[in-house]
């Protein structure tokens, strides 16, 4: 399987704000495998799981939460600096 990313304070987030930045990182982590796998599960799978996140945090969250998803997808983007597609 994929190489797994650790994320600085993980354990300490919302479950929302964890949520949003693992399905970021699994649609990561599919687009650096050998094989692609269908636009259909890479739709269903991740970008609309992904994308309720945003809406659930554009409607419940807090700044502080926007900030700490994006501070996670910015971990997320420093492990894969560097790899080549």
């Amino acid at each position: 399987m994929g190489q797994r990313w650790e994320i600085e304070g993980v354990k300490r987030m919302k479950k929302l704000v964890k949520d949003t930045i693992g399905h970021f990182r699994v649609l990561v982590e599919h687009s650096l495998r050998e094989y692609e796998p269908s636009p259909g599960h890479i739709l269903k799978r991740m970008i609309k799981p992904l994308c309720r996140d945003i809406s659930r945090l554009k409607a419940n969250g807090t700044k502080n939460d926007a900030w700490e998803v994006v501070e996670g997808f910015s971990q997320v983007c420093k492990c894969i600096k560097g790899k080549t597609l």
